[in-house]
């Protein structure tokens, strides 16, 4: 596949939808960071565990054409490091010895000779640490400091299993890389499917949600030539999926067609939501702890409108100050294809 059919910046709605998406988590993390019980979406997730979904087959999409654009393994591997690491490091750093000692109910001596303190960077090792000392210990939700990252590492390892599949040659021929998602969705629906053992496994649903995306580019050239009518499939399979009880699977049909037909459409305003760059990532890292800072000090004399109201204010301007001094500028490093 060549790179000119990979959609330019800023002529397509994938900016938005990661906008959206990332505010989705801030607001559905919002009901249990304040002890409230968050509606259920259509019965399956909640707005943030769609949300999430959402993020994968947006990446499975996108980070699929950058391995088509250019297989090489170790300048694909650069490139996921350069977006992954370095906003993460800087959320992980400012949590620890900025905002950890100013929240903390411990003395600042014990807290910075806490050896929980330094645990809390084997995030970075993609080990998640969801606590640090004394840090939030008397909110509603008690001790959670950034409860969104456990995603990373699953995203992680999607790439790498991506990584993996092109190292082999598996992605050269795409009847070969959609023979290998087949594969997977009947294991997964066999061994995981939540419409079976009525328990979902988060792991293997979004990278289920994943490939599905990554599936859709290989297929792409195929769908785009008709795809208000492939959605009408989608959407007929999807029904009929849906009302004989395999709803989760019926979501699995529609979300990853109705996202990247959305997100590979030119829409007019929506199109220019990255136009001042992308927060989504910054969002999505930074919300959960600013919430919690919010809540520990505001909560309850001010209500769960006012208290996300600020939260989201606050971590949309830290997402676009992340974005301009440093996603953006780790991105200038990202290795060029080689001709």
């Amino acid at each position: 596949m060549k790179s000119k059919n990979i959609s330019a910046v800023h002529s397509n709605n994938f900016d938005f939808i990661r906008i959206i998406a990332a505010l989705a988590v801030l607001y559905s993390h919002h009901f249990a960071l304040t002890a409230q019980m968050e509606p259920s979406f259509f019965g399956l997730h909640s707005l943030g565990g769609a949300a999430v979904l959402v993020f994968f087959v947006v990446s499975g999409y996108l980070v699929t054409a950058s391995w088509y654009n250019d297989p090489n393994i170790f300048r694909f591997a650069w490139r996921r490091a350069l977006r992954i690491w370095p906003a993460l490091t800087l959320v992980v750093a400012c949590t620890a010895f900025i905002l950890g000692p100013i929240v903390t109910s411990l003395p600042l001596q014990d807290y910075f000779t806490h050896r929980a303190t330094y645990d809390y960077f084997h995030i970075l090792r993609m080990n998640i640490v969801f606590v640090l000392p004394g840090v939030f210990e008397n909110n509603p939700y008690p001790l959670g400091v950034n409860g969104s990252l456990w995603t990373i590492p699953l995203e992680v390892r999607c790439y790498i299993v991506l990584a993996a599949l092109g190292l082999f040659g598996l992605l050269k021929n795409k009847y070969i890389f959609l023979g290998s998602i087949v594969a997977y969705m009947i294991w997964f629906t066999l061994k995981s499917s939540a419409d079976i053992y009525q328990k979902i496994h988060y792991a293997r649903e979004f990278s289920a949600f994943f490939l599905a995306g990554a599936g859709l580019f290989a297929l792409k050239e195929h769908w785009q030539k008709k795809p208000r009518v492939v959605l009408a499939l989608c959407i007929i399979i999807a029904t009929i999926l849906w009302s004989i009880g395999w709803r989760y699977m019926a979501a699995w049909v529609f979300v990853p067609y109705a996202i990247i037909f959305f997100g590979t459409s030119n829409t007019r305003i929506i199109n220019q939501f990255g136009r001042w760059g992308d927060p989504s990532y910054g969002i999505y890292l930074i919300a959960y702890p600013i919430q919690q800072t919010v809540i520990k000090y505001l909560w309850p004399s001010w209500g769960f409108w006012e208290t996300m109201a600020i939260s989201a204010l606050i971590t949309v301007c830290l997402a676009y100050l992340s974005w301009n001094y440093i996603e953006k500028w780790f991105l200038k490093f990202k290795p060029k294809r080689k001709k």
